[in-house]
């Protein structure tokens, strides 16, 4: 298999990098207006409550769930676009939004004991006086395990006959979460935090939020063929005899 790196690609996938992410804050946010009636905040990697939430106990653990569902929603998709059935173009878009949805923070997360998965199955799961604590976070692990290895495993067949394979999965999964700490870790949230565009104009988000998820939904759109087209297979060569 040979795979396209490319300036159009590397945009088209860090910004589906980042509107990915901007959908799971936003799960998050509409299923706390659902359960609690009224709308928080939203910033670039955290939201909160409303402050007149009344709601409290196991309901609130919707609210965590609502993130990693559309995540592993579009994980699992990931991992049916990637099928043998499928054509060339659809197994190369399956493998960058697999990775685009940054399974390794799920994973990273679950082995540290925390995550929304885990928070979540605290809330619903775990007894007062926290007797069954490890129980639940290997519970927690498990169930991200079983939900993220077998699309990463899946993700390699697409790189059949590359000795370098492993490398390249390797630097998927580790380098969108780099790329999210210097993009929106230690400029955007510094921008926001600094008064630029900070004003809240539409369900709890500032402007610069705003701007932010149309901005990288019009760059996925603009450079999508190069996802469509990231993997494709190797042009056999043919030898003419004289």
């Amino acid at each position: 298999m040979k795979v396209n790196f490319s300036l159009s690609y590397f945009i088209a996938f860090f910004s589906l990098v980042f509107l990915i992410q901007e959908l799971h804050d936003w799960a998050h946010v509409l299923a706390a207006n659902w359960i609690c009636g009224c709308f928080g905040t939203k910033g670039f990697d955290d939201w909160t409550f409303c402050d007149h939430c009344e709601v409290s106990g196991n309901i609130l653990s919707v609210v965590w769930l609502a993130g990693p569902i559309i995540t592993y929603i579009l994980v699992w998709v990931a991992w049916s676009m990637m099928s043998r059935s499928q054509n060339q173009n659809t197994r190369s878009f399956g493998f960058s939004l697999l990775f685009a949805a940054n399974p390794f923070a799920n994973l990273f997360a679950a082995f540290g004991g925390g995550g929304d998965i885990t928070l979540s199955l605290r809330m619903m799961l775990q007894n007062p006086d926290n007797s069954n604590h490890i129980f639940v976070a290997l519970l927690s692990l498990m169930l991200v395990l079983f939900l993220t290895v077998p699309p990463i495993f899946r993700s390699l067949s697409l790189l059949k006959g590359r000795p370098e394979k492993w490398i390249i999965i390797a630097g998927f999964l580790i380098i969108p979460n780099l790329v999210k700490l210097l993009v929106v870790d230690n400029t955007l949230n510094y921008l926001l935090k600094s008064g630029f565009f900070d004003e809240e104009v539409f369900l709890g988000a500032p402007l610069l939020v705003l701007i932010w998820f149309f901005s990288v939904t019009i760059m996925v759109m603009i450079n999508h063929n190069s996802l469509l087209n990231f993997i494709r297979k190797k042009e056999k060569r043919t030898t003419l005899r004289v």
